[in-house]
C-alpha cells in the first residue's frame, strides 16, 4: 500500500478557501492548475513573508539604523505589486456587480459595497484585504 500525501491537497484546499472568502476567487481549478492571478498572489505572499522576516533591527532600535540599511525600494516594489493585483480583482468585482446588479457575499464585495457609505478609499480597502 502506498500512502497519500495530504499536505499538497490540504494546502490547495486552504489556499482556495482563503482566496474565495477574501477575494471571491478560486485560483486553483479542479485539475490543480493555478490561475495566473493565483501565481501572482502566491508570489506576493512569499515575497511579503521574506521581506517581513528580514526587517532589520534598525527598524526597532532607532540608534542602530546606521548599521542596517533599509530595503525601502524592495518594500515599495512589493507594495506596488500587491496593489496592482488587488486593484485588478476589485475592478473585476465592480464590473461583475454592475453587470449583475448585486453584490456577492465575499469580503471584497462587502468592502466595495460599503465604500461610499463609510467613505473608504481604495488604499483602505486594499489594507483591509491584506
Amino acid at each position: 500500500k502506498k500512502g497519500m500525501v495530504l499536505r499538497t491537497h490540504l494546502g490547495a484546499v486552504a489556499f482556495n478557501n482563503t482566496t474565495r472568502l477574501v477575494f471571491g476567487k478560486r485560483f486553483i481549478d479542479a485539475d490543480g492548475k493555478m490561475h495566473p492571478q493565483g501565481l501572482e498572489f502566491k508570489g506576493i505572499v512569499a515575497n511579503g513573508l521574506k521581506l517581513g522576516a528580514s526587517l532589520p533591527w534598525g527598524e526597532y532600535v532607532p540608534w542602530l539604523r546606521w548599521a542596517f540599511p533599509l530595503e525601502e525600494e524592495a518594500i515599495a516594489k512589493h507594495g506596488d505589486r500587491r496593489d496592482r493585483l488587488t486593484r485588478a480583482i476589485m475592478e473585476e468585482h465592480t464590473l461583475a456587480r454592475n453587470k449583475s446588479g448585486g453584490a456577492k457575499q465575499h469580503f471584497v464585495d462587502a468592502l466595495l459595497t460599503l465604500q461610499q457609505e463609510y467613505d473608504l478609499s481604495e488604499d483602505t480597502i486594499i489594507g483591509l484585504l491584506w
